[in-house]
């Protein structure tokens, strides 16, 4: 890697480093060497991943001399839940990994969180690293600490706040996104231009076509959604007050996720969904007029085609949304817009207001 330009997106005094720059992934042995000394490492991963990945990493950490052993899970959202943290349990106690090790999360969100998440538990905690190898992970998920996994009720109802010992962003790894997995980045980006980037946003919303994997615009993006995301957390980790802006879109988007069985939506694809409910019923509500209201819809849309909802069943989703985390002493908690750049949270929204919502979308429309 060498003349890669590395970009620190985190701050002098943040608990854990956050770096970006191509070429990451093969120095992430000596990193770990300088960060964990002579730990073992256990790498959780997707067997997908490892034959993408695999031997670039495993050839990085034997340089350093570091002992690594690879535990796989199965992809998709669905195995997102206790049984696969229970199955690596085992792995890592099959291998005998210890307090003193560390593990190492390569993938997306689902192996992320999962993988955070059994380390925040395991023995009661272990160190971990992200390498997060999706755009959704590197912009958001991988970042902020939050770790946990999926009950059959709804997503992420356990979990934890557990800092990573450090975040290697890698915009290389992208090169090999599938590109429905890619575009679904491309939503959860446009997010950090909804809540308070509008520069990205406009960006976002005259050339969309200029965000490709290995493009310096995709960088230059990844980059300030993330420094958005690390200065919200920095001001709120636990999400008392103003992170609850970065869940824009999530509210009824993780509703529709889950009514779909996490199979038939992507993660920002749900998301992509809910920003536009978000916008209809920000301008029902009087928060936006019209012409903002279309044109945020239509950033969206011109990103990439959304999935088409009719076969889902409105009260279906309500009632996946009814089982959301995000809930007030009024009742469910909504972002909604109130300018470019801005929004608020709003709770106890009429049900009324969130069936008409999801029917304006196309939800259910094919069903007798």
């Amino acid at each position: 890697m060498s003349g890669a330009i590395v970009q620190a997106l985190h701050r002098t005094g943040d608990p854990y480093p956050v770096l970006l720059g191509k070429g990451l992934l093969s120095r992430v042995g000596p990193r770990l060497r300088r960060l964990w000394g002579t730990r073992r490492v256990a790498v959780i991963t997707q067997r997908k991943l490892d034959r993408l990945f695999g031997r670039q990493l495993r050839a990085s950490l034997s340089r350093s001399g570091l002992d690594a052993v690879f535990l796989f899970m199965p992809e998709g959202e669905r195995f997102k839940n206790l049984g696969t943290v229970e199955r690596l349990y085992q792995g890592l106690l099959r291998h005998r990994i210890g307090r003193e090790d560390g593990l190492v999360a390569l993938g997306g969100g689902v192996v992320g969180d999962t993988a955070g998440f059994a380390a925040a538990t395991f023995l009661r905690g272990v160190q971990y690293v992200q390498l997060p190898t999706t755009l959704l992970a590197q912009i958001d998920s991988s970042l902020g600490a939050k770790v946990g996994v999926n009950l059959a009720g709804g997503k992420n109802l356990v979990g934890a706040i557990y800092r990573p010992s450090a975040v290697w962003i890698d915009p290389d790894l992208l090169t090999t996104l599938p590109a429905r997995e890619f575009r679904s980045g491309l939503f959860e980006m446009l997010k950090y231009g909804f809540i308070g980037s509008p520069s990205l946003f406009r960006d976002m919303e005259l050339s969309p076509s200029s965000f490709k994997p290995s493009s310096r615009a995709l960088e230059r993006a990844i980059a300030s959604a993330a420094r958005m995301k690390l200065r919200v957390v920095r001001l709120d980790e636990r999400e008392s007050g103003l992170r609850r802006i970065l869940n824009f879109g999530h509210t009824m988007g993780h509703g529709l996720e889950a009514a779909g069985d996490f199979m038939r939506l992507s993660h920002g694809e749900a998301v992509g969904w809910g920003i536009i409910a978000a916008c209809r019923l920000a301008h029902r509500r009087r928060l936006i007029g019209q012409p903002l209201a279309e044109r945020m819809e239509a950033a969206v849309r011109n990103l990439a085609p959304l999935p088409s909802l009719e076969r889902l069943r409105v009260d279906r989703v309500l009632r996946a949304v009814d089982r959301d985390k995000k809930i007030g002493p009024r009742g469910l908690r909504f972002v909604l817009p109130i300018a470019l750049g801005r929004v608020t949270v709003v709770e106890g929204i009429p049900r009324d207001q969130l069936r008409w919502a999801l029917q304006s979308l196309g939800v259910g429309r094919s069903t007798p």
